[in-house]
């Protein structure tokens, strides 16, 4: 479409219709209640006809979102493809009902249909009869988008309102998807399905009495060919969810989660101790018993802890980024390399542009306290022996108490801190307290040293440089 001509002849008065153009349209429901996708099938109809009886008109087919929210362009499959299409000159006219079909988002509405005359493409809005190709257009569309905006916003508003009320009322929010339960319609309350029911308490007895892990039981039924309440195969995930769910031991539970923002529709998790949480046996019959509800959630929070506990490092909570004071974390960049790396937490969540520090590897960390510890001249027969006699508390034994398991005690008990910057490894924080009952006949005051690596960098050759540190000894 030539803008500078479609423009002079609507100011001459020449209607739309008239002028030979390729036409499309867009629909948008954003629901998949039966009544709006019924409106979606009309508005298809509607447009479909609307074109095709145009002699003056080619038509395009239209692009449709079904049961998709209007305030995230990104997440409409089809409207991305719309504009995709655009750019490759496919139509000249999008025809939409009106602007909260095309956008809920001010910002998006201005933003695409700016994008799209670029491409030589106009939007007819027919219900607010807003024509992008006309000059005054955009102004219109502001205030009409903005208004489009805020009824979400306030409707948004409203339905939190209503949730939070329900909640205080004890009305049990949520579909009818939870198993081993069903909802009465006529009494909003839970009622009890027998033989889902069954299978929720094999689940918990397997877990808790028989010591069965979570894969084992998905796996088991996987296997027996049960499927979950959405008819789907069992994961470990959704058995999780099932033996945290509060409601199995006869609880009303609600207000665990609310929507942030209305735009982005991001999700707040509320800790636990803000939770609306009581017994009602009325509304929610249990299906397990309080005790074995508490058994396996109990094992549960074992398990985490035992996981969290695994993956803890010698050098977990011990270095920290000189730019922005962050931890540094681990991370495993490539599995045929065996050494790891730590790298700023700044720089893993937002990137260089936030926290240019350096990545450095595990093994020159190391290198470098073993540095410090074998130029002190550690004893470490006599380390072994100091080791071995707290053994109540370490549980060690002097024929498996190598070099790497006692660098790692001598990390945890005499390094608080160890600070990364570019080509340069201070730690700057070493308790000595521990260390002068260890081994008295060192009464060292301070010490400091440099370092070389070096560190290969790719396939042509090798990236030499320079690591400094300075290690500050003192009494306690």
């Amino acid at each position: 479409m030539n803008l500078y001509n479609v423009r002079k002849e609507l100011c001459m008065g020449k209607p739309l219709t008239s002028m030979n153009l390729k036409v499309t349209y867009y629909s948008r429901v954003s629901t998949d209640d039966s009544k709006q996708h019924k409106s979606l099938i009309n508005q298809v109809e509607h447009f479909d006809e609307m074109i095709k009886n145009n002699n003056n008109w080619e038509y395009v087919k239209g692009y449709v979102d079904d049961g998709i929210s209007g305030t995230n362009a990104l997440k409409r499959n089809n409207f991305m493809k719309m504009i995709s299409d655009a750019k490759k000159g496919k139509f000249d006219l999008i025809v939409t009902k009106e602007i909260s079909r095309f956008s809920r988002n001010t910002l998006d509405s201005i933003r695409f249909t700016r994008e799209l005359l670029s491409y030589g493409v106009a939007v007819l809005f027919l219900n607010d009869n807003i024509n992008t190709a006309m000059p005054d257009s955009e102004l219109r569309l502001t205030i009409m988008a903005s208004m489009a905006q805020d009824e979400i916003r306030r409707l948004s508003e409203r339905v939190k309102f209503g949730m939070n009320r329900s909640i205080k009322n004890g009305v049990i929010l949520g579909n009818d998807l939870m198993y081993g339960y069903k909802k009465n319609r006529n009494t909003g309350n839970l009622e009890i399905v027998d033989n889902e029911a069954m299978i929720v308490k094999n689940i918990f007895s397997l877990y808790v009495y028989n010591n069965y892990s979570i894969n084992k039981i998905s796996k088991i039924l996987n296997d027996n060919k049960i499927k979950t309440a959405l008819n789907k195969k069992w994961n470990p995930t959704t058995i999780i969810r099932m033996i945290k769910n509060p409601k199995y031991k006869g609880f009303y539970c609600g207000g665990k989660t609310e929507i942030v923002d209305y735009m982005n529709k991001k999700v707040l998790k509320h800790p636990k101790e803000e939770w609306i949480m009581y017994k009602d046996y009325n509304k929610v019959p249990p299906i397990v018993s309080s005790r074995l509800w508490d058994m396996a959630n109990h094992k549960l929070s074992l398990k985490k802890s035992n996981q969290l506990a695994k993956k803890t490092y010698e050098l977990s909570n011990k270095l920290y980024c000189k730019t922005c004071s962050k931890l540094f974390h681990r991370r495993m960049q490539c599995k045929s390399i065996s050494d790891a790396s730590w790298l700023c937490s700044t720089y893993l969540k937002e990137g260089k542009k936030k926290c240019n520090s350096p990545n450095i590897r595990e093994s020159e960390i190391l290198r470098i306290i073993d540095h410090i510890f074998l130029s002190l001249g550690l004893d470490l027969k006599f380390i072994k022996d100091y080791f071995n006699k707290l053994s109540n508390k370490y549980v060690l034994n002097i024929e498996v108490l190598n070099y790497k398991l006692i660098r790692t005690l001598l990390i945890n008990m005499l390094i608080d801190k160890i600070i990364i910057a570019k080509n340069c490894c201070v730690t700057d924080s070493i308790n000595l307290e521990v260390f002068l009952k260890l081994n008295a006949k060192y009464n060292v005051d301070n010490y400091s040293d440099t370092f070389e690596f070096k560190r290969g960098y790719n396939t042509t050759g090798t990236r030499r440089y320079k690591v400094t540190y300075k290690v500050n000894l003192f009494y306690v």
